[in-house]
């Protein structure tokens, strides 16, 4: 396969059909991950992710994103940012440095100002009136998947493997807080020797089990790439069952280095994009009593559909 996609939420479809475009004129896995991320960040519709974004509990929406490369093992990030218009630009643009590739708060600001990139209010009204509606209420149990979350993206064109990450993160989360996106091994993953992975939800469980790494590191020891979401999302419910916590939302896209695609989760349904053998198709990933299964989305499925 020259080149295959694979992303998370019917959110993302739009994007990966511009991807697709940018791919069949020959430009790299890193442009193409970058063209399907804008596309959700620019969108105010899209209210997890950059434009429109979640606020936190003071009110600010603050973002985070990152980038991997699998060929160099290179990663760039950016944490807990406001008015960068493009995260997942300023992380990319970070991909690469020996040193100092991931910054947070006014550091990540002002590096993205010295080197020219746009800024925008991502507060919008819509935005400023959730967060008003959501303060009058109890928000002890926060919920990672209202109004759902990360936009993921992994990318493989020819041999050369890429992952990219953009989020406003959990919210009303606290000032300060970091979720596991911008976080290598837990939010992404990418190796082009073996495969890449990435993962949407609640942050703090994510990180538990540094779970995009064990992915990766499952397809290394030669597990298919579905059996490898599926073990280490399973192992992951399974341990934190043992401390007596129940596992928050989590669903993992993998890819391996072949190109082939898989997603698994713990909640009810949850859609992803994956552009193959020149089409995209929009596919859901479900969890019942214990079991996984995956199905490609119909009319009726998408008629039902209350997400984005």
């Amino acid at each position: 396969m020259e080149y295959t996609m694979i992303a998370t939420w019917k959110m993302s479809y739009d994007g990966i059909g511009l991807a697709k475009e940018a791919l069949e004129k020959g430009c790299s896995v890193k442009e193409a991950i970058r063209i399907a991320i804008q596309n959700v960040e620019e969108r105010e519709e899209f209210i997890s992710v950059g434009h429109g974004g979640l606020p936190n509990i003071d009110g600010h929406v603050q973002l985070d994103a990152a980038y991997m490369d699998g060929d160099t093992l290179d990663f760039g990030g950016i944490i807990e940012v406001e008015d960068i218009k493009s995260p997942i630009a300023v992380a990319q643009d970070l991909c690469g440095l020996k040193c100092n590739c991931l910054l947070s708060g006014k550091g990540a600001e002002s590096y993205a100002k010295k080197n020219g990139f746009p800024f925008e209010n991502h507060l919008c009204e819509s935005s400023k009136k959730r967060w008003e509606e959501k303060k009058k209420e109890d928000i002890e149990e926060l919920q990672a998947y209202e109004g759902h979350d990360t936009v993921c993206v992994l990318g493989k064109v020819k041999k050369h493997l890429g992952v990219g990450v953009s989020t406003s993160g959990l919210f009303m989360k606290q000032e300060g807080r970091v979720g596991d996106s911008p976080i290598i091994g837990s939010g992404f993953y990418a190796d082009s020797l073996i495969g890449c992975a990435a993962a949407t939800g609640l942050g703090e469980d994510i990180m538990r089990g540094c779970l995009s790494l064990r992915v990766v590191d499952k397809m290394a020891e030669g597990k298919h790439v579905q059996e490898a979401v599926n073990k280490v999302l399973d192992a992951h419910i399974k341990r934190m069952a043992l401390m007596k916590k129940d596992c928050d939302a989590i669903s993992l896209i993998a890819m391996d280095k072949d190109g082939n695609c898989a997603a698994s989760t713990n909640i009810c349904e949850f859609p992803f994009v994956v552009l193959q053998d020149n089409d995209i198709k929009l596919f859901v990933a479900t969890y019942k009593e214990g079991m996984h299964n995956v199905f490609e989305a119909d009319e009726t499925w998408l008629k039902q559909y209350k997400g984005d």
